[in-house]
C-alpha cells in the first residue's frame, strides 16, 4: 500500500517516548509498505533519517514557532480570540497543508496515518479519506487533569480554558477519521464517547526488549532515578511533587539516598529546585539511559498528569527494575501492584513503598522478573506493528477491497 503519514517532526533520534513509539511501529512495516513521511522542519533536523529505514521524508519548510516570553505572552493571548487550543492552533500550517496537497498529486496514497492528534488540524480539509489517527494521548484528559492540579488562579482560567477547546476539537475531529487508536483501554473508552466503539482500536505502547535488558551491574544503595522528557508539562509536574512532597520523607529515613533525573531539555524550574538538594542529580541530555537505570536500586513514577501508557515503565519492567509509580503513572498498562509493580499516591505512601524496596532485595528481584516477563509476553514492538499493518488493510478494505 501507498500510505502518507504526516507528523509534526520525524522520529529521530529515539529520545522521545512519541519519537519511539512513532518510528517503532512505522519501520517495521517499511519493507511492505511505500511510505511517504510529510513533517515540519526543525532544528538539528536530517531528512535522510529514516531513508535507512526505507521512509521517505518530505520536509515542510517551516518550523514550528518556538514562543518565549513576550512572544509566547502574545501567542496565548491571542488563543484566548481562537476556537481551537494553542496546542492546535501553533501547529497548523498552510504551507503544511499545500504540500499534503501537492503529494496527492504525485501518487495514489490508499491511506492517511496522522501521528499527533494536534495535526489533525492540517488534514481537515482532506476529510473524508481513508485515514488513521495515532492518538498517542487523549488530549483532553490532560488538560483536565492539569487543570486538577493547578493551583495559581489564572494559570488555572486559562488551562481550564485550554481544556474545554480541546474537548470540542476532538470531539469534531476524531471521528472523522476512518480509525482512532489508542494506547490503552481508558484511552479507547473515552475516546468511544465521541466516536463509534468501533471505530476504536488499541495498539498498545511497547519496549524494545532486545536493547532494553539487564547488564548485570552493580546497584548502587538507595538509590533512585526517573527518566523522561523534561520540558513536557507532565513529566516537569511529576518531578517537582517528588521533590517537594516525596523526597524529604525518603532523605528522613535514608540519609544516603540519591534520585538521578535523566531526560532532555530540563526546564530552568527543574534546574533552579535539583540545582541546590544534597543527593540530586540532573543530566539533562544523554546518549544512553539504560546504565543510569541500570545501576539505581529503584525506579521511580510520581506522575499526577497523564494519558495513554508509559514507555518509561516499560523499559524499566524490560530492565528488570523494581518500580514504585502512582496510578495515573501505572495507567493504562497491564500491571498489578504487588506482582510485577508498586503503586502508591499519597507521598507517604509513595516513599513507604520505596524505602521498602530499599530493605527487601528479594522483593525487588521479583518484581523485575515478573516485569520483565510480562513485557516479553504483550508489549514487543514487533508484535505491535502488526497490528498496526492489519488496521491499515482494514480501512483500506472498506474504502475498494485492496488486498494484500
Amino acid at each position: 500500500m501507498h500510505i502518507l503519514v504526516v507528523d509534526e517532526e520525524v522520529p529521530y533520534p529515539l529520545n522521545s517516548g512519541k519519537r519511539i513509539r512513532t518510528f517503532n511501529l512505522l519501520a517495521p512495516l517499511a519493507a511492505r509498505h511505500d511510505i511517504t513521511f510529510v513533517c515540519r522542519w526543525r532544528e538539528g533536523f536530517k531528512s535522510s533519517s529514516l531513508d535507512p529505514f526505507g521512509i521517505h521524508t518530505v520536509v515542510v519548510d517551516d518550523p514550528t514557532s518556538k514562543n518565549s516570553g513576550p512572544s509566547l505572552y502574545a501567542a496565548l493571548f491571542a488563543n484566548l480570540f481562537s476556537r481551537y487550543p494553542y496546542s492546535v492552533t501553533s501547529h497548523r500550517s498552510k504551507l503544511m497543508i499545500r504540500t499534503i496537497a501537492q503529494q496527492f498529486t504525485h501518487k495514489r496514497f490508499d491511506l492517511i496515518h496522522c501521528e499527533w492528534t494536534p495535526y489533525l488540524i492540517n488534514l481537515l480539509p482532506f476529510m473524508p479519506f481513508p485515514s488513521v489517527v495515532d492518538a498517542h494521548n487523549v488530549e483532553t484528559e490532560i488538560w483536565r487533569r492539569n487543570c486538577q492540579i493547578e493551583r495559581h488562579p489564572l494559570k488555572k482560567m486559562f488551562i481550564r480554558l485550554q481544556w474545554q477547546k480541546m474537548q470540542r476539537f476532538e470531539q469534531k475531529a476524531l471521528p472523522l477519521f476512518s480509525r482512532v487508536i489508542a494506547v490503552s483501554e481508558p484511552d479507547r473508552a473515552f475516546i468511544a464517547r465521541w466516536a463509534k466503539p468501533e471505530q476504536v482500536e488499541i495498539i498498545s505502547n511497547g519496549v524494545d526488549t532486545g536493547y532494553f535488558k539487564p547488564a548485570g551491574w552493580q546497584q548502587k544503595p538507595f538509590s533512585m532515578v526517573f527518566t523522561g522528557s523534561l520540558d513536557w508539562r507532565p513529566n516537569v509536574d511529576a518531578i517537582l511533587y517528588f521533590l517537594d512532597g516525596i523526597w524529604p520523607l525518603i532523605r528522613a529515613s535514608h540519609p544516603e539516598a540519591s534520585f538521578t533525573i535523566v531526560g532532555r531539555r530540563p526546564t530552568d524550574v527543574l534546574k533552579d529546585k535539583a540545582g541546590g538538594m544534597p543527593g540530586i542529580m540532573l543530566t539533562g541530555t544523554v546518549d544512553d539511559v539504560r546504565p543510569y537505570m541500570e545501576e539505581a536500586q529503584v525506579y521511580v513514577v510520581p506522575l499526577r498528569v497523564g494519558g495513554g501508557s508509559r514507555l518509561k515503565i516499560l523499559e524499566a519492567l524490560s530492565m528488570k527494575k523494581a518500580v514504585v509509580s502512582t496510578s495515573v503513572g501505572a495507567e493504562g498498562l497491564d500491571v498489578c501492584a504487588g506482582e510485577n509493580i508498586l503503586t502508591a499516591d499519597a507521598p507517604a505512601e509513595f516513599a513507604a513503598a520505596v524505602s521498602r524496596l530499599y530493605r527487601e532485595s528479594a522483593l525487588r528481584e521479583r518484581l523485575g522478573t515478573s516485569g520483565r516477563r510480562l513485557v516479553e509476553s504483550r508489549y514487543e514492538w514487533q508484535s505491535l506493528s502488526k497490528i498496526l499493518e492489519q488496521l491499515w488493510f482494514a480501512v483500506a478494505v472498506e474504502r475498494d477491497g485492496i488486498k494484500n
